[in-house]
């Protein structure tokens, strides 16, 4: 039996990706879960990395600098 996930104000949204990148995930998943001793799930790791980027402004400008180098480059040329 799951254990029911609290989230004020949520809402469901699901993304794609690919094999081997889920398969990490689900590694990583295991290893926090065998350290912490709680269950993580792939969900709250994907949940964490949000937060943690956007908890930090330094490194949520540095991914809106590094999504917007391609942009830049296609229209300086």
């Amino acid at each position: 039996m799951g254990r029911k996930t609290v989230l004020k104000e949520s809402l469901i949204v699901s993304c794609r990706i690919e094999g081997d990148e889920y398969q990490k995930l689900r590694d990583i998943a295991a290893l926090e879960s065998l350290s912490t001793g709680k269950t993580v799930t792939v969900q709250s790791l994907i949940r964490d990395a949000v937060r943690y980027v956007y908890s930090d402004n330094e490194r949520l400008r540095e991914c809106f600098r590094r999504t917007r180098e391609m942009v830049r480059r296609k229209y300086k040329y």
